[in-house]
């Protein structure tokens, strides 16, 4: 349940329209970004650059088709097919998490700016030039980009916004955490791996009907292991997890912070040999039996390195996802799509 070509190749990255002004962005018919929408638009109507509709909204900018649409070309340049050639509900999910993630990434840009933070010139000049050293010099480096249809000055952008959120998030979300020593101690008490046999019904890209369905579906599942159903029988037959569906759903001794937060929550607190409700994450609907759960079997002053570094990362990853959610709310920011 993975900067300057990641960044290329993921398009996770930030919307920079301004203000109200983000809403008026709309495509030039003729331009890379017009069909590329229009190709995207064949799936997701939504996404018809002449209807420009807005796909997130919220106090101070709105994310509108022309401004989402434009920011893609520019990040994927011609690698944009790849993703014309979806099947429509991978694409709709992919729209939906990137159109989430580029005005995330916004309101932090704007809370940074806010708080009079920027980025020094020498800083970026010396992560441009790390980044150019990797690609064998800054002239080979702009050739590739120009291979791929990117722009150096997109890249260049690219870097120091996310620098820039970089340094803000340090000072005010990441830096003030801190863990103790009660917390490590608690850690080293708790289970350390779970093994778990899973079913799961995805729902990606689906609006809220066909979501029900599924969520009918999977009840019925848990209903079905409840009455003495053989779990793994159902698991093979039922699930849409290609990771552990020919294993019965089996996932076997993983760690904490390796599944996603209710697949894990539940893992580690339902009683072993039992069933879990049926619980939700972005993949869709899952229900799981609890196969066991195993100690550490090293000392504590063996492990407390490893537990304090992974129990920061707990820590910041919590502590970004209170500071982003704390940002959305004031500045009631809606996903539309």
């Amino acid at each position: 349940m993975q900067k300057v070509f990641i960044a290329i190749i993921s398009i996770a990255i930030l919307f920079f329209g301004c203000g109200k002004n983000a809403s008026e962005i709309k495509l030039e018919k003729g331009t890379p970004a017009y069909q590329f929408a229009k190709d995207l638009s064949a799936k997701m109507p939504n996404l018809d650059p002449d209807k420009n509709m807005v796909l997130v909204s919220s106090k101070s900018f709105n994310l509108t088709v022309g401004g989402l649409v434009s920011e893609m070309q520019a990040a994927m340049g011609k690698n944009t097919s790849r993703f014309t050639g979806m099947p429509a509900e991978q694409m709709k999910g992919f729209i939906q998490s990137n159109a989430e993630r580029f005005a995330e990434r916004h309101l932090l840009l704007q809370a940074a700016a806010k708080d009079h933070k920027e980025l020094s010139q020498a800083k970026l000049d010396s992560a441009l030039n790390a980044v150019y050293q990797r690609s064998g010099g800054q002239e080979a480096f702009t050739k590739r980009l120009e291979t791929q249809g990117v722009t150096i000055d997109f890249v260049k952008k690219d870097i120091r916004e996310g620098m820039l959120i970089q340094e803000y998030l340090d000072e005010k979300v990441y830096n003030p955490v801190k863990v103790e020593e009660a917390d490590i101690q608690q850690a080293y008490n708790e289970d350390k791996t779970a093994s778990v046999q899973h079913i799961l019904l995805k729902t990606q890209g689906m609006d809220e009907a066909a979501k029900a369905n599924v969520r009918k579906k999977i009840e019925d599942l848990l209903q079905r292991a409840k009455n003495g159903e053989d779990f793994a029988g159902l698991a093979k037959q039922y699930s849409e997890d290609p990771g552990s569906k020919d294993k019965g759903g089996l996932y076997q001794d993983f760690g904490r912070g390796h599944m996603v937060k209710p697949f894990e929550d539940a893992a580690f607190s339902v009683p072993i040999g039992q069933l879990s409700d049926v619980i939700e994450t972005q993949y869709g609907y899952h229900i799981l039996k609890v196969v066991d759960r195993k100690k550490e079997t090293q000392t504590l002053e063996q492990v407390r390195e490893t537990l304090k570094q992974q129990l920061m990362r707990n820590k910041r990853r919590q502590a970004y996802e209170d500071f982003m959610a704390q940002l959305k709310k004031d500045a009631d920011l809606k996903v539309l799509i």
